[in-house]
């Protein structure tokens, strides 16, 4: 029976899916999307599917590939953004979606390196506190019987304690290989990967999905991707591209190097292997070499420190003033504009990091011609050459970074605002030729799903960004679905003219709507600077005691999501990452404010090399990619709004571009109402008020 069959059938009245649900109702936008899946996984190619909040794409996704699964034996991984959705896809839909379809497959869950406990670093570990010593203890005895060993299962995961220790106890991504750790039976990242050859059907995250191109046998070989989130899968490949060179990463490599043991304790790398390693040394000459390197690298530390640091701050030298408490970025294109013809001081810094490469690797050499090599001296031998490649990596690494001669990256520097050095930073204009890899090579067939996929119906732009389409030797189908939501009913906006001063116009707009609704308000902006100044006006128009919180200032994003989930009449005022990824049903959120239309900053590093590499193709910026890039966000950032068929909001844009501009076409496309003006902040928020207010009323017995 073919797939697209066998997917329609279990939709029917009576279907398998009805059967195990007695309380199932078909979504047509599910059923659609769910039958486009199975067309895709029988007859190959790529999908762009678009499906909004409520279709249930995990359902329409999976459904498809565990029916292909059982009737084909081939591979299918299956990608999300987030570990937390990567946990709700195997721990709750896939048994669910299984059980109702009556089969049992081999699946497997599969994150990155870090997310694993290391039994090695776990016992090594020690607290600083008896409250982080009793931490470890616990950790210790959930590692004994734990089988998944993964760190976000950890009881108290989720705890600001175990956040800080979590780092010392996970797995090394960079350090730890087969070579410099001999325990492979308790490896608990050996385990999973173990698992997820043996499993049909494996649950990843982009992460490791755009680690896996660049590293082979990092995922099993596999014939089906599917991708959710898509939308963010070009974020997370360039994340993964980037190259940066900072003081912090030569620390880093320091404090693994170690000191060297003379008359005194000594510390990390280098002790361990002078007082493992020179005894067993049948040469005199070969073990006085060595002590003699080990001698040389242990007194270059301070040197190097110094060093690196005069280079750095040099860095920093021309970089303007920045506002705020957040780091600037300045984009440089040669040597020239960090250093001006002086070269001496990089020339200093990577001869450094050269002999630190040259020393641990011929270290490495003389620890395997010892006598009595034998499992220990092998992974000495193994972590030597780990740290020595990284040591030449950092090397290449910054002198890249200054040369900045490859055409289609972006090169800058960041310096934070309490910091005199700067860190150098590289990134990829373009990533599509990365994720066409992801989708292409290896693969037999590859859907990328996500709530926002197209600007205004078109998924160019997106393909575009993906590598995709016919242009590039890799087409496409697409397929959008609208929302089973009577949006329509369920909200209404309104774009706030108010005057010049913005952040003074957001805050009086939210203060009355707060005075007037008292319900629920998220308030997204586009910079922190107006952020911090519509919060310190907020704190005099609001009355003391009402919930009023910052993103940063007074938490990370996630906390503060959960705190303003649990409260009512709360204001939570957010960037970045608060503009999609989070979930606030029902009465969690019923006012959303947005600041201004989301457009990146012109002058970023990244966005004004894109921009260069466009004019000489003779496109216009703007419209072909700064527009649709920003529709893409403010659908993202309203998707915040309804989230179930119950929910009821209010949507407020405090930008009259979305009323005037000749480019408002797309961004009002992406709205489900027609957004009224206003010039008043007061009125506004009355008839806001009115609108919340009678819809409380309709649903009161």
């Amino acid at each position: 029976m073919h797939l697209v069959t066998q997917v329609e059938r279990a939709f029917e009245p009576g279907g398998a899916l009805a059967r195990h649900w007695p309380a199932w109702e078909e979504r047509a936008g599910q059923r659609d999307l769910a039958i486009e899946v199975a067309r895709t996984l029988e007859h190959g190619g790529v999908l762009l599917a678009e499906a909004p909040t409520g279709v249930g794409k995990s359902l329409a996704y999976l459904l498809p590939a565990v029916l292909h699964v059982a009737a084909t034996g081939e591979r299918v991984v299956v990608a999300t953004c987030t570990r937390s959705l990567q946990d709700q896809l195997f721990e709750r839909d896939l048994p669910a979606v299984l059980g109702a379809l009556g089969l049992s497959l081999p699946v497997a869950l599969l994150k990155g390196k870090q997310n694993y406990v290391c039994p090695r670093a776990l016992e090594l570990a020690s607290g600083d506190t008896p409250a982080e010593r009793d931490l470890l203890g616990s950790l210790r005895a959930w590692a004994a019987r734990d089988a998944i060993g993964d760190l976000d299962r950890f009881p108290n995961a989720e705890g600001e304690a175990t956040r800080s220790l979590r780092a010392r106890v996970a797995t090394d991504p960079s350090a730890c290989t087969a070579a410099t750790c001999r325990r492979g039976r308790e490896c608990f990242w050996v385990r999973a990967r173990r698992r997820a050859a043996e499993a049909s059907l494996v649950v990843v995250n982009h992460a490791l999905l755009a680690r896996a191109a660049e590293a082979d046998g990092l995922l099993p070989a596999y014939d089906v991707l599917v991708v959710d989130e898509a939308h963010r899968l070009e974020g997370v490949l360039s994340s993964q591209l980037e190259r940066s060179a900072s003081r912090h990463r030569i620390e880093e490599l320091l404090r693994l190097t170690g000191t060297f043991a003379s008359g005194r304790r000594g510390t990390g790398l280098l002790s361990r292997l002078r007082g493992f390693t020179a005894p067993l040394l049948e040469s005199n000459e070969a073990r006085d070499r060595l002590v003699a390197d080990l001698e040389q690298l242990s007194e270059r530390a301070d040197d190097l420190r110094r060093d690196a640091d005069q280079l750095f701050t040099l860095f920093a030298a021309d970089m303007p003033a920045g506002e705020g408490p957040y780091a600037r970025r300045v984009r440089h294109r040669d040597a020239a504009e960090l250093l001006g013809g002086d070269l001496q001081s990089l020339e200093v810094v990577l001869e450094h990091m050269r002999r630190h490469a040259v020393v641990l690797g011929r270290a490495a050499g003389l620890v395997q011609s010892a006598a009595a090599a034998g499992a220990a001296s092998e992974e000495l031998q193994g972590e030597l050459e780990n740290i020595a490649n990284r040591w030449q990596r950092m090397g290449d690494d910054l002198a890249l970074l200054v040369d900045a001669d490859e055409r289609d990256w972006a090169y800058w520097r960041s310096q934070g605002p309490r910091s005199r050095a700067a860190e150098l930073h590289a990134a990829p204009v373009w990533v599509g030729e990365h994720a066409r890899r992801l989708v292409r090579d290896g693969t037999r067939a590859a859907v990328l799903t996500s709530a926002t996929l197209s600007a205004a119906g078109d998924f160019t732009w997106a393909a575009e960004r993906l590598g995709l389409g016919e242009e590039r030797g890799a087409p496409y189908a697409s397929l959008s679905v609208p929302s089973p939501f009577p949006l329509e009913r369920q909200m209404r906006a309104y774009v706030l003219d108010a005057g010049s001063d913005e952040a003074a116009a957001i805050a009086d707009v939210v203060a009355a709507l707060w005075h007037a609704a008292r319900r629920n308000t998220l308030v997204l902006f586009t910079a922190h600077e107006r952020l911090r100044r519509a919060h310190e006006r907020l704190r005099t128009l609001l009355p003391p005691g009402a919930p009023l919180w910052a993103q940063d200032r007074d938490g990370p994003a996630g906390l503060l999501a959960e705190r303003f989930r649990g409260e009512r009449a709360a204001v939570l005022l957010g960037v970045q990452s608060l503009w999609e990824g989070v979930d606030f049903p029902g009465e969690a959120l019923e006012v959303l404010v947005v600041a201004r239309l989301p457009f990146s900053v012109p002058d970023d590093p990244v966005v004004e090399a894109r921009a260069e590499r466009l004019r000489e193709r003779d496109l216009e910026p703007f419209r072909h990619d700064a527009v649709p890039e920003a529709v893409m966000r403010f659908r993202q950032g309203v998707g915040r709004l309804i989230r179930r068929s119950t929910d009821r909001g209010v949507l407020v844009v405090c930008d009259p571009r979305l009323a005037r501009a000749s480019y408002r076409g797309p961004f009002r496309a992406a709205l489900p109402v027609e957004p009224q003006l206003w010039k008043d902040p007061q009125g506004l928020a009355r008839e806001a008020g009115t609108f919340l207010e009678g819809i409380s009323m309709e649903e009161s017995p």
